[in-house]
């Protein structure tokens, strides 16, 4: 079936970030999501909020945390309670060990802490390579470095803000499960970016 994941999204559980509930739900429905991961700074507890709030019941709602580590940003995805780890290669170690997956954020984004060339050393399985706030150049080097090491491309909105949702998506053609979407994310995800005036804009 067809799946349209952000695998990058905070709620007001993460310090920064201003989305309720509420406005989560409507900008989802809105920007026609089905599939998420809450990827709060340090915190399951926005994931949890949502997991077990019955008005999200039609969406997937995949496991996932923004772990701050000693050199960058890392996203866990797939694990209920992922380790947490301020080493990075410690991080990564521990949660392929237990069959998460680990998402290299932002990676050349130079406003925040970003992991860069470290995505070669620490085999992370994804690397975004566009983000929703990120500059145009910040993007273009993350996307040219996965490509030349190889690794699966993944857009993520990053939303702090109700109006940042549905900013760049992946669409999928996979099981609406957290198993079959990040399998389909291993696969290749085709990313969207979402354009003024239109539902859906160019791919990338």
């Amino acid at each position: 079936m067809k799946v349209v994941f952000d695998p990058h999204i905070h709620t007001n559980i993460s310090p920064d970030s201003s989305i309720s509930p509420n406005q989560l739900l409507g900008g989802l429905h809105e920007a026609g999501i089905n599939a998420i991961a809450i990827t709060d700074h340090d915190s399951m507890e926005g994931y949890r909020r949502i997991k077990h709030n019955s008005a999200f019941k039609d969406l997937l709602i995949v496991p996932g945390i923004e772990v701050s580590t000693e050199a960058g940003d890392l996203i866990v995805l797939g694990l209920e309670d992922p380790p947490v780890f301020r080493n990075p290669v410690m991080l990564v170690e521990s949660v392929h060990r237990a069959g998460g997956l680990v998402l290299a954020p932002h990676p050349f984004d130079t406003s925040r802490k970003s992991i860069g060339t470290l995505i070669d050393k620490l085999g992370v399985d994804f690397v975004e390579v566009f983000n929703g706030r990120c500059g145009a150049n910040a993007n273009r080097e993350a996307r040219e470095f996965a490509n030349a090491i190889g690794l699966p491309a993944v857009g993520g909105s990053d939303a702090h803000h109700k109006e940042e949702i549905g900013s760049v998506v992946n669409v999928l053609e996979c099981e609406k499960t957290v198993e079959g979407v990040l399998e389909g994310l291993k696969k290749g995800a085709k990313i969207v970016v979402r354009r003024a005036r239109a539902r859906w804009g160019s791919t990338v």
